[in-house]
């Protein structure tokens, strides 16, 4: 497996690459960790000219970033580079501002300053540039969340933490998602071919799974804080796991709203306390992404 440094095919950066049979291993600062098929390389070069998908590329790294950050392996090809991409392009600038207050919020603890890389920072809050990052923290400034102590170097203030901690008792962070299901490797294409693309891409939210989710709490307290903090979640029952009643019950609890999804074949199982509500029964991934899409537009309002 030669290793060998190169640009990353992303944004051009230099980067570390190991090639392992048809794909290259790549490691960038900036677009994190993923692997890449090598014949799709020449679909998103970033030298070429085609400007669309030169206007992708930045959105494709937040992707493949926030990826790595959740220790998720990401292998991009031609079919679902372009997807992936998309589900980052149309973020709001009220869901950018908020995910930049959870990302110094994850940073540092209330009084303590945190120092943003504009360079490799950017695609963490899906910003295209430092411009943006910059325009982003300048907003939340103006704000009052905010108080820049000097060049990139940035402290939260009471204000901004207590909008973060409004959010457990207002309704959640608007668009922001959990996702309550098994982690079982044959649920991996419902998830990011699914759930995944139905939220983040079709209907602009954020889907949120635990295991996705760097924390350094017990995982049973942080399940909790996310669910808290959610504005509705998705319950998949298969294969019926108790963590996912459990999960979901605790947000009906909160109020928020809870959207239920069964694969066919394993829908005859599910509890019959919850067989009432109205699940979403679906056989493929490309199936519960289409009705999934269709129920969230149908009963989650959006609150940017």
């Amino acid at each position: 497996m030669p290793d060998n440094e190169q640009r990353c095919a992303i944004c051009g950066r230099d980067a570390h690459a190991t090639s392992i049979g048809d794909r290259d291993l790549v490691q960038c600062a900036r677009c994190g960790n993923f692997e890449i098929v090598r014949s799709a390389k020449a679909a998103f070069d970033p030298f070429r000219s085609d400007a669309d998908h030169a206007e992708l590329l930045p959105y494709l790294s937040a992707y493949t970033r926030q990826a790595s950050e959740r220790h998720q392996n990401v292998v991009l090809d031609t079919r679902n580079w372009k997807h992936f991409a998309l589900a980052h392009k149309e973020t709001s600038l009220s869901r950018k501002a908020t995910k930049v207050l959870e990302l110094i919020a994850a940073r540092s603890k209330p009084g303590s300053p945190v120092r943003f890389d504009p360079k490799i920072d950017p695609p963490l809050v899906d910003a295209a540039s430092p411009s943006e990052l910059a325009f982003l923290l300048e907003h939340l400034g103006e704000l009052g969340y905010l108080r820049q102590n000097e060049g990139w170097v940035y402290t939260l203030k009471a204000k901004g933490w207590e909008k973060l901690e409004a959010a457990t008792t207002k309704g959640g962070i608007p668009g922001k998602c959990f996702v309550a299901m098994s982690f079982h490797n044959s649920l991996k294409g419902a998830y990011e071919n699914g759930i995944y693309l139905a939220v983040k891409e079709d209907c602009n939210m954020e889907p949120v799974r635990i295991d996705r989710v760097h924390h350094n709490e017990k995982i049973c307290d942080k399940i909790i804080a996310e669910i808290r903090t959610c504005q509705f979640l998705v319950a998949d029952c298969t294969p019926q796991r108790a963590g996912v009643y459990f999960e979901a019950g605790f947000a009906m609890g909160l109020g928020r709203q809870v959207i239920w999804t069964c694969r066919d074949d394993d829908f005859k199982n599910v509890h019959f306390d919850t067989r009432q509500y109205n699940h979403i029964v679906w056989q493929s991934p490309e199936d519960l992404r289409a009705k999934l899409t269709d129920r969230i537009r149908a009963t989650i309002p959006r609150g940017d």
